[in-house]
């Protein structure tokens, strides 16, 4: 059975209403320039994935954002995303950042290389102007500044 994210946050919020989603036009999507096998691959995670050293992410409309280094071993990292599905990413943080998931598939051919740092930020986000018109141009430029071809997206 899916997981029905807005169902579920509306009843744990209950009485407050889940904020109205944005309605955005359709995605522009661009062909793919090479074969998976061949891309550099990038990752994006919305759990809030930082080191403890760095400034906590906020639990709501935190528009920063936190490189994380592929060479970080997962468990020097936290989540600041305080999400309450965030239980199953206390318990293996690849539900919600597969970077060593992603390590694999690179290992096995499956895709061309991991790009060297992936980003993370907190969902729970209601500035969706100031995120469309800084944060994800910021986020865009990193990726194409480390050569990505393609970006996976784990919504948490």
């Amino acid at each position: 059975m899916p997981f029905q994210y807005v169902e579920f946050m509306t009843k744990l919020m209950a009485p407050r209403p889940y904020p109205p989603l944005p309605n955005f036009d359709p995605p522009q999507l661009t062909p793919l320039r090479r074969p998976i096998a061949e891309a550099t691959i990038g990752l994006f995670s919305s759990a809030g994935v930082q080191l403890p050293t760095e400034p906590l992410l906020a639990e709501t409309n935190d528009l920063s954002y936190r490189l994380i280094d592929r060479k970080t071993p997962l468990s020097d990292l936290i989540l600041s995303h305080k999400t309450p599905v965030r239980i199953w990413a206390e318990e293996d943080l690849n539900v919600a950042f597969p970077r060593d998931r992603l390590a694999e598939l690179e290992s096995q051919g499956t895709i061309g290389r991991l790009a060297p740092r992936a980003v993370s930020m907190v969902g729970s986000i209601t500035r969706y102007t100031e995120l469309i018109e800084k944060t994800v141009p910021a986020i865009k430029e990193e990726f194409s500044s480390q050569g990505v071809d393609l970006v996976f997206l784990f919504p948490l």
